[in-house]
């Protein structure tokens, strides 16, 4: 309809029809929004900056205890001899929690254009299940909850009650992720745990190249137990090719030691002596004096495991420039998957459907995801990325990646469509964003169009997609499984694709 023809129509309706031309002025002053919604057909923009409660629906969002657990940590410099040549070593009782706490050499700023040397000896003494410990090189700037500490490059210890895995691992700046397992590990099948926790004694070297690999930069390791069956891995040199850009996008370290693994758990007791780093030696046969934080006492566990804590967050402003915004602690957990959404009126794969708005990740642990978008609510035993209904965007990927933010949609059917990648979110960064799905792109099919910052990806919907449809009576955040860890992560000033009046029952 013609925006001016329909004005001219109603002025002179009411003129011609006595004393209803009273109402003259206000229909004048709502008929644009009106003619505007016509035009949008069945949707329109509703906008929400969180300055206030918004009042949306929650199912299993906010699930932390009345009474947190407590966890009890113990380790630094001790006069045992578990672990080296002599009386004197580091180590103890290291509880796996989201709080960081460490005991370490506080060291000149590294960096991945350094070259690094260690070596030294560890023993376990003690190990239970949901166990972890870090020890290298690290960054003491820390955010809880990132499962293995970033700006990290040295040991891995997964602890369960018959022994330890090990892996060696560089974490980056970035979040991104490169590094090997020492002992045998494929996912899901063989994970076994052949580090003893009988006190047998382990030497190890780590070494990390920056001229190797045409200048991209390696990591060698290698272990040697005094076993009298020593395992298969022993003695062999393992070796990591840093990927192009690695060294590029950066770590930092500036400490030199032993850190808790940080995502809830329990504890496992370990001891490391005879240390050499970047030209030091450390005996231990005194006590060298490193800095510990939190390393000695108890306190409370602020993110126990499958505790989802998100939703409307009136005090915190990570994603916008004001107080006020919705977020939170996601787990990916086999049980209670989670939202927190405003409800609407019914949208289908047929509607065009757009946000925009701000988005920051504070924290993503590896194997960790969250979704955002439109869904339908009736599923309970499954989340809709799972069961069906679903477009919007995945924050997730794989470790030596970081966390894709990309389009995904779960059809009516089930049928999963999800980009193979798409822009990432580096930890830290408030990022502008936006998401327009039009069902009339692709040749008819319908496309998703991600855009994070100045980076964009398309995914495109195949054939017989759209016909096995979607409805959408929620916008906003949701969780989904299997069991992994965290994602922090926070939105603000959201303008999305809403129902204008309710749709016909399909």
């Amino acid at each position: 309809m013609n925006k001016m023809l329909s004005l001219g129509w109603l002025r002179k309706l009411l003129h011609g029809i006595g004393p209803l031309g009273l109402l003259l002025p206000v229909v004048l002053a709502i008929a644009p929004a009106l003619c505007r919604a016509a035009d949008q057909g069945n949707t329109v923009l509703k906008v929400e900056h969180f300055d206030r409660d918004p009042g949306w629906e929650g199912l299993n969002n906010r699930l932390m205890p009345k009474v947190l657990p407590t966890i009890t940590q113990d380790f630094g410099y001790s006069q045992t001899n578990f672990a080296g040549k002599a009386k004197g070593e580091m180590g103890g009782r290291v509880c796996r929690c989201a709080t960081p706490a460490y005991y370490a050499a506080k060291i000149a700023r590294k960096t991945l254009h350094d070259k690094l040397r260690a070596s030294g000896t560890f023993a376990i003494n003690a190990s239970t299940a949901t166990t972890g410990i870090f020890f290298g090189w690290f960054n003491s700037q820390q955010p809880g909850g990132s499962g293995r500490p970033i700006n990290s490059l040295g040991l891995n210890f997964d602890g369960e009650p018959k022994g330890a895995r090990l892996a060696v691992r560089l974490i980056g700046n970035t979040n991104k992720s490169c590094g090997t397992f020492i002992t045998p590990f494929i996912p899901g099948k063989h994970r076994p745990t052949p580090i003893n926790n009988d006190g047998t004694r382990y030497t190890w070297t780590l070494d990390y190249d920056s001229d190797a690999n045409d200048g991209n930069g390696r990591f060698q390791f290698t272990i040697q137990s005094n076993s009298a069956k020593p395992e298969e891995f022993e003695g062999k040199m393992f070796s990591v090719d840093l990927p192009p850009g690695f060294k590029k996008e950066g770590a930092t370290f500036d400490r030199f030691g032993l850190m808790n693994m940080l995502k809830s758990g329990n504890a496992l007791t370990i001891h490391f002596d005879d240390l050499t780093y970047d030209g030091k030696t450390e005996d231990f046969s005194k006590d060298p004096g490193w800095e510990g934080a939190g390393n000695r006492g108890t306190y409370q566990n602020l993110m126990p495991a499958g505790a989802h804590d998100f939703g409307y967050s009136a005090a915190t402003s990570f994603a916008g420039g004001a107080p006020g915004e919705v977020g939170g602690i996601f787990w990916r957990t086999d049980k209670n998957w989670s939202y927190y959404a405003d409800p609407l009126a019914l949208l289908t794969l047929n509607d065009r459907l757009e946000v925009s708005g701000r988005v920051v990740l504070v924290v993503g642990g590896p194997d960790a995801d969250m979704y955002l978008g439109w869904f339908h609510s009736e599923t309970k035993d499954k989340p809709p990325t799972q069961a069906g209904h679903f477009l919007g965007v995945h924050v997730g990927g794989p470790t030596r990646v970081g966390h894709y933010f990309q389009p995904a949609c779960t059809t009516a059917k089930g049928t999963k469509i999800h980009a193979d990648q798409g822009p990432l979110l580096v930890p830290g960064k408030a990022y502008p964003w936006t998401l327009l799905y039009d069902p009339a792109a692709n040749g008819g099919k319908g496309a998703i169009r991600v855009t994070l910052g100045e980076e964009s990806v398309t995914l495109n919907l195949k054939q017989g997609h759209k016909k096995e449809g979607g409805q959408f009576d929620r916008f906003g955040v949701l969780s989904t499984y299997p069991g992994g860890q965290i994602v922090k992560i926070y939105l603000d000033d959201l303008k999305y694709t809403a129902a204008a009046r309710p749709a016909p029952t399909p």
